[in-house]
């Protein structure tokens, strides 16, 4: 029996052991590594582990109205806390991306589980403002650390012609995270958000431990030849060397852009439909339509991907989005217009950024896949950021609503155009 112990590269032995051996023959661990339901496990597992992700990313969001006159926080204050988190993922993503190609997907997954768990609950429990912020950022780390790797080992655990498709499924766990966040939210008091928010993970941390096996092609990849150190090292090289510039140009530009729009919208929307005379209630009630319209569009999508003709589809898909986003910018004809409207805005704008997150793996190769999908990760975090100061800056110049969203449309084109010449790079990874 195969005693357990790592070596220097953080693998267990047993982990180890359970690798195919020479000359094509496999261990009873390697063929259970394979076996369809240890795959689906993963899926599930990841799956899971995303929706823990997808309740985190809008706790803070949800809480705020609450929380703030509780705390006695300034509006002021509201905004460092709301952009600490979108840092912090943005340095986890590329820091925490770039730990999984060394050390393993399983245990660094695990690690950030229980990172943004802790500091999701600390979130609830802590006064100081400076205290508050610092907790936030380092529950971003954690929650942008994650992504990359429920990435890295969804898209392994797949055969790589289907692997846009069933990753992208994943995704969904982003919007349906925050669906049942909103429930508890709606229910309980804002303190409950955070525990809800920060037991889920916790809870997930030591089943994932114990249930979920390492990428074997990770596993492979290590027990090869490794590459040199300077293609290990230098992200120089695993970004723009071996012909994947233009691949990872274009899915920086295509994941800048799509989040950069999303984020308008999940920031800005209630204040615009305000702006186009909706009252409070009707205003919320577009708003969780569009998020309901985000979650049956992932879905949907994910299917299309898995069929011929992808570049195609994309195309409609986008050509649907700047039709949905110019009814909702000129529309006025009634509450009822605005709200189907404002669902297909959903439907589409909280989609396109996730097939990228399919798309990702497929263009960097086992040994770099953490830090380049980390990085794509990172970049379109950037344009979560940039997009509400861009939405802040037009309604301050006088564009009014209605400018605000026909902005995003030579926005969302450059997504479009950016992901559709994506899909006709070819594939670098295995």
């Amino acid at each position: 029996m195969a005693r357990r112990g790592f070596n220097h590269t953080g693998l267990s032995t047993l982990d180890l052991d359970r690798m195919p051996t020479g000359g094509g023959q496999s261990m009873t661990g390697a063929r259970a590594t394979d076996s369809g339901w240890r795959k689906r496990l993963t899926l599930v597992l990841c799956f899971l582990a995303i929706l823990c992700e997808g309740i985190d990313i809008v706790s803070m969001g949800l809480a705020a109205p609450r929380m703030a006159p509780a705390l006695g926080l300034t509006r002021d204050q509201l905004g460092p806390l709301f952009s600490a988190s979108i840092v912090g993922l943005l340095v986890g993503a590329v820091i925490f991306g770039r730990l999984a190609d060394r050390f393993g997907r399983k245990w660094t997954l695990v690690a950030c589980l229980v990172i943004f768990g802790f500091f999701s609950l600390a979130t609830a429990a802590v006064r100081p403002f400076e205290a508050l912020l610092a907790v936030r950022l380092a529950a971003g780390l954690g929650l942008g650390g994650a992504l990359p790797n429920l990435v890295a080992l969804a898209a392994e655990a797949v055969a790589s012609q289907s692997r846009a498709g069933l990753v992208t499924r994943i995704t969904c766990g982003l919007p349906f995270g925050g669906a049942i966040c909103g429930i508890v939210a709606v229910n309980l008091d804002w303190q409950a958000i955070f525990y809800f928010g920060g037991l889920a993970p916790l809870a997930l941390a030591p089943i994932a431990a114990f249930a979920l096996l390492e990428s074997r092609a990770f596993l492979e990849a290590r027990r090869s030849a490794l590459p040199t150190a300077a293609a290990r090292d230098d992200f120089r090289w695993i970004l723009f060397g071996g012909g994947r510039a233009s691949a990872t140009l274009l899915l920086w530009t295509a994941s800048f852009a799509s989040l950069l729009a999303l984020y308008v919208l999940l920031n800005w929307l209630p204040t615009l439909l305000g702006d186009r005379g909706l009252s409070k209630p009707h205003a919320s009630l577009v708003s969780m339509l569009f998020g309901i319209g985000g979650a049956v569009g992932v879905l949907i999508l994910a299917d299309l991907l898995d069929r011929r003709g992808r570049r195609r589809m994309i195309g409609l898909w986008y050509l649907g989005l700047f039709a949905s986003l110019v009814a909702l910018a000129v529309v006025n004809s009634g509450f009822l217009a605005i709200a189907l409207a404002g669902f297909a805005v959903g439907f589409f704008v909280s989609t396109v950024p996730l097939p990228l997150y399919g798309m990702a793996p497929c263009y960097y190769g086992v040994s770099m896949r953490g830090a380049g999908v980390g990085v794509s990760v990172a970049v379109g975090r950037l344009g979560a950021i940039f997009g509400p100061l861009l939405a802040a800056a037009l309604l301050g110049a006088g564009a009014g609503a209605s400018g605000v969203l026909l902005a995003l449309l030579p926005i969302t084109a450059v997504a479009g155009g950016a992901t559709m010449a994506l899909i006709d790079r070819p594939r670098l990874a295995d």
